[in-house]
């Protein structure tokens, strides 16, 4: 079943007029990642990124999270309406939430296949540091 995707559109806390993805304020835990402009005004990408996401935890029916990369940038959906309707943000480790090691390796060779592994590199190096320093991932393509 295809999931829907959550604009958000009442809520101003993961957007901004810049065209790249970051966090506000940048250096301080637990701040609202932020998605490039360009994401929510090309329709249909956001769903897309969504539903060609990878579920976590993979067995459940109703994913707590789905990840995906674009652009060398890791994101999450997390559910407004479990199983039905996500919204997704660029991901930034927390203490007790990292993304699973085998979703980070998955998401670096997508990264990879899409040019986009050294932009992965400097997202996970600076957002994911745990989850990088982890990762054994030996890029084809970089």
């Amino acid at each position: 079943m295809p999931w829907k995707y959550d604009s958000a559109e009442r809520r101003a806390k993961h957007k901004w007029s810049r065209d790249e993805a970051g966090f506000d304020p940048p250096d301080i835990p637990g701040s609202p990642g932020k998605c490039p402009s360009s994401v929510t005004r090309t329709p249909g990408l956001a769903e897309r990124l969504l539903n060609d996401g990878i579920p976590w935890p993979p067995e459940a029916e109703h994913p707590e999270r789905i990840y995906n990369v674009y652009q060398g940038v890791v994101y999450r959906a997390a559910p407004s309406v479990p199983g039905k309707i996500y919204h997704g943000f660029p991901e930034k480790e927390q203490p007790g939430r990292l993304v699973p090691d085998e979703v980070l390796g998955t998401l670096a060779e997508r990264a990879d296949n899409a040019g986009e592994f050294r932009k992965f590199k400097t997202w996970a190096k600076k957002y994911l540091r745990q989850g990088w320093n982890s990762l054994n991932y030996k890029p084809k393509n970089a």
